[in-house]
């Protein structure tokens, strides 16, 4: 009964997933790590920055973890992704053992966050999770980007964030995320705030009182400790 399962998740993925190569893998640190991917279909993908790809981490499965890509060069067929590699789970397996020329397929892309939508000053708020949709603003947004960011390891995630062309301030990960929520905006501004929903939900609440308060909040967490399926 399992080898069939597999055979029909394996033939399942065939007709709804996008089958792509990866053409490069970079370490960005020690818990950072991008990778490019190619395929044909990507130059006719329906996508926008902010918008958010399912990869199938094993054969035989259809277990799947969520990225946003922060390039996608419809001219050249290529998707870039950014992933924050921790733990044993199913994704770090993948990005561990991934390497040029292997297949891969993703799902997607689909509507997440729409930063297109976003104001002209934007208060960026999240973790390392957040980083594909942080440099994904950073390209779209270059300017009036204000991002706080919280990390286990502040100098490792300053550091990678630079080199993907975002300049942040990041705080350690602390339980009452106080300077998160010390956080506030000049003049007319949108909130964008994703990553751990024990971050996402009470900065959404306090925004309310920030002096000025956000135009507009656009929230999404992607984990909670002890749950999987968030995206």
């Amino acid at each position: 009964m399992a080898r069939i399962t597999e055979r029909l998740a394996d033939l399942a993925s065939g007709a709804f997933f996008t089958q792509a190569v990866v053409t490069a893998k970079t370490a960005l640190s020690e818990h950072f790590v991008r990778v490019e991917l190619r395929s044909d279909r990507f130059r006719t993908a329906p996508w926008t920055p902010g918008c958010k790809v399912q990869l199938r981490t094993d054969r035989g499965t259809m277990t799947r973890r969520t990225y946003t890509p922060f390039g996608w060069d419809t001219a050249e067929g290529t998707v870039s992704l950014v992933a924050y590699v921790h733990g044993a789970g199913p994704a770090a397996r993948w990005f561990d053992r991934v390497t040029p020329g292997d297949a891969c397929e993703l799902f997607g892309p689909r509507r997440s966050i729409d930063l297109t939508g976003v104001a002209s000053e934007v208060v960026f708020v999240g973790d390392e999770t957040s980083v594909g949709l942080a440099a994904a603003l950073g390209q779209t947004r270059p300017d009036g980007v204000t991002y706080l960011l919280e990390a286990a390891d502040p100098a490792e995630y300053t550091k990678v964030l630079a080199g993907l062309g975002v300049t942040a301030t990041v705080v350690p990960k602390t339980a009452d995320r106080r300077d998160l929520l010390a956080a506030a905006g000049t003049g007319a501004y949108d909130l964008v705030v994703t990553g751990d929903a024990a971050t996402v939900g009470p900065v959404r609440r306090a925004a309310g009182g920030w002096t000025p308060a956000p135009g507009k909040v656009f929230g999404k967490a992607y984990w909670a400790e002890g749950r999987t399926g968030l995206d």
